[in-house]
C-alpha cells in the first residue's frame, strides 16, 4: 500500500489505488460538496464569507462548514464570545444568503478536543482533562458536559437549519491523562477507546435528540476500530487526509466493513504552511490523489478544509496555571490568496477524472488572469518550488542552506515579476507578496543564524544590526502591501495582529542588536 500511494502521488495518477478501495458501489457524484471556513483566527468579514459562498456555489458546491468557535453570538454562554463575534443577525444573514445559493451552512461545534476557547474560562475550567493544557474535555465528566453542551448545541442549532451538526472529536490526544481517566482505561478491556466512545455517544445523543445527524472527524475512531459498532448508526465519519497514505490513522477497512457513511476531507492550508511558506504542490497533489480515491471508495461527501492555524495553542499562565491568554501556534497566509486552490478543489470534486495540476493551472492562468501558456507554466513552477520550514543551523527542513533557498526564491520572483495579468490583478498580487514575505523571512533567518552560531561575539553586534536593518525596513513595506490586499477580507484588528506576530521575533532581535552595543 505504501509504495502504491507514493507512486500515485509522484505520478498524479490514482488508478494504482483502486485495489485499496472499499467494495461499496463507486459514488458517481458526492452528495455533499462542502468548503470549510475557520473562524478560530483570521476571521473573515461577513461580506468576504458571502463572496466565498457565491464563488463556490457557482462552481458546483452545495455546503459551507463553519467553525464559528468564539465568533458565534452565544447568549446563555456569552462568556465564550470574543471581540470578533458576529451578531445573531449576521449569522442569520449568512445562512439565508447561502440558502438562496443552494448552499447549506453546516456548523462545527467542538465539544471534546480543540476546546481551548471554552476551557480557558473559569466558568468551564472544571471540565478540563488537564490543569495545564486546557484543550480537551475530560470524558468522565459526561454529566456536567452534557448539561453545558446541550445548551451550547441548542444555541448553535437554532441559527442553522442544516440536518447535519459537526461535533469535531478529533485529535483527543489527552485521553487517559488525568488520574481518574487513566484508572478507567487501565481497568477496561477496551482501554482508552472506552473513554472516547462513551463520551462521543453522549454528545451524539444531544445532536440526535435535536433531530440532526452527528458528524465527527474519523482519526480517533480509526485508532480504536473496536468502538465503531457502538456509535450511532446515523453518524457520519470524515476521513481527513492531507497527503498521507490511506491508513495513516488506522485501517480504513474497519470503517468500510462496518458500512458507515464516510465523507473525505483534503486541505487547502495545513502544516507546515505558515505566513512565510505555502506548500502549494502538496495541496494540488492531495486533490489529484485523495479525491478520486474517496470517490471510488464510496465516500458520499467531501469537505475542503482550510486551517488558519494548527489548532494548538501556547498559553500564558500565572503562577497557579490560570490562563491569562493563549496564542495560536502557526498562523497561515489569509485564504484570500488561495482562489486557485479553491477552484482546483471544485474541479476535482466535480470531475470524475483526477485533477491534472499543470493543465489546471495553465487553464486558470489563462481564464482568470489572461496569461498565455508560458505565463501559466511560470505560475505552475512557482507552485512547485520547494518551500520548507527553516530549522536551526541556517538550513531548511530538507537540509538546503538558506542561501541556496533564497537564490531559488529570487529567481522565481524575477519570473513572476515578468507576468502582467490582464484581469484580476489584485488576486494575482497575492502570489508575489507571499513570495516576498518568504524572501524577507529567509533574509532575517540568515542574520539570526549568524547570531545563534558559536562564532558570534559582541564585537559582531553592530555589523549584524546593520545587516538586519534593511530587512526590518522591507518588512514594514510588505506590511502595507499585506494590509492593502487583505483589508476587505479580514475583520478589523486581524491584519494588525497578524503583522505583529509575523515580525515580532525579527524586531526583537533588531532591537537587541541595535541598542545593546
Amino acid at each position: 500500500m505504501s509504495r502504491l500511494w507514493d507512486m500515485a502521488v509522484r505520478c498524479g495518477f490514482y488508478a494504482l489505488l483502486l485495489p485499496l478501495v472499499s467494495t461499496a458501489a463507486p459514488t458517481k457524484d458526492f452528495e455533499v460538496k462542502a468548503f470549510y471556513v475557520d473562524c478560530r483566527t483570521e476571521v473573515m468579514t461577513l461580506e468576504a464569507m458571502k463572496r466565498l459562498a457565491s464563488d463556490i456555489a457557482g462552481q458546483g458546491m452545495n455546503a459551507l462548514v463553519v467553525e464559528w468557535e468564539a465568533t458565534f453570538p452565544f447568549t446563555k454562554h456569552a462568556t465564550l464570545c470574543n471581540r470578533y463575534a458576529f451578531t445573531e443577525g449576521q449569522v442569520r444573514d449568512l445562512v439565508s444568503y447561502c440558502a438562496g445559493l443552494g448552499v447549506e451552512v453546516i456548523p462545527l461545534q467542538n465539544c471534546f478536543g480543540h476546546s481551548e476557547y471554552i476551557l480557558r474560562h473559569d466558568r468551564y475550567r472544571h471540565l478540563s482533562e488537564s490543569a495545564r493544557e486546557v484543550s480537551q474535555v475530560c470524558p468522565l465528566k459526561i454529566g456536567e458536559a452534557t448539561k453545558i453542551f446541550t445548551e451550547i448545541f441548542a444555541e448553535v442549532a437554532r441559527l442553522h437549519p442544516s440536518k447535519y451538526f459537526h461535533i469535531g472529536a478529533d485529535e483527543t490526544y489527552l485521553l487517559g491523562s488525568c488520574k481518574d481517566c487513566a484508572a478507567v482505561a487501565a481497568a477496561s478491556k477496551d482501554g482508552k477507546s472506552r473513554l472516547f466512545v462513551d463520551y462521543v455517544k453522549a454528545m451524539s445523543r444531544i445532536v440526535i435528540d435535536m433531530g440532526k445527524i452527528p458528524v465527527i472527524w474519523a482519526d480517533i475512531i480509526l485508532a480504536y476500530p473496536e468502538a465503531v459498532s457502538e456509535l450511532p448508526k446515523e453518524m457520519i465519519f470524515v476521513d481527513w487526509n492531507y497527503g498521507w497514505k490511506p491508513d495513516h490513522f488506522g485501517k480504513l477497512e474497519n470503517l468500510f466493513r462496518a458500512g458507515v457513511k464516510i465523507w473525505g476531507a483534503p486541505s487547502l492550508r495545513s502544516g507546515p504552511d505558515n505566513q512565510y511558506l505555502t506548500q502549494w504542490k502538496k495541496h494540488f497533489d492531495n486533490l489529484s490523489v485523495f479525491v478520486p480515491f474517496a470517490r471510488d471508495s464510496g465516500y458520499t461527501g467531501m469537505i475542503q478544509t482550510s486551517w488558519s492555524t494548527s489548532g494548538t495553542y501556547g498559553f500564558h499562565y500565572d503562577m497557579s496555571y490560570e490562563v491569562l491568554d493563549m496564542q495560536p501556534v502557526r498562523l497561515v497566509y489569509p485564504m484570500a490568496g488561495f482562489n486557485a486552490l479553491v477552484a482546483a478543489y471544485c474541479r476535482a470534486v466535480n470531475d470524475p477524472l483526477p485533477l491534472d495540476g499543470p493543465r489546471f493551472v495553465e487553464e486558470y492562468a489563462r481564464t482568470r488572469y489572461g496569461l498565455d501558456p508560458s505565463g501559466g507554466a511560470t505560475l505552475w513552477d512557482y507552485f512547485c518550488m520547494s518551500q520548507e520550514a527553516v530549522v536551526p543551523g541556517g538550513k531548511d527542513a530538507k537540509g538546503a542552506p538558506i542561501g541556496r533557498v533564497l537564490e531559488e526564491c529570487l529567481t522565481v520572483r524575477t519570473r513572476l515579476a515578468g507576468l502582467k495579468p490582464r484581469s484580476n490583478a489584485d488576486e494575482f498580487a497575492h502570489y508575489p507578496l507571499m513570495l516576498d514575505l518568504r524572501i524577507n523571512y529567509l533574509r532575517y533567518k540568515e542574520v539570526e543564524a549568524e547570531y545563534e552560531s558559536p562564532s558570534y561575539d559582541r564585537g559582531k553586534q553592530a555589523a549584524l544590526a546593520a545587516k538586519l536593518r534593511p530587512v526590518v525596513e522591507e518588512a514594514a513595506r510588505l506590511d502595507k502591501r499585506f494590509a492593502r490586499l487583505n483589508r476587505d477580507y479580514l475583520k478589523p484588528g486581524e491584519i494588525e495582529y497578524m503583522t505583529i506576530m509575523r515580525n515580532e521575533k525579527m524586531k526583537a532581535l533588531y532591537s537587541w542588536l541595535s541598542t545593546n552595543k
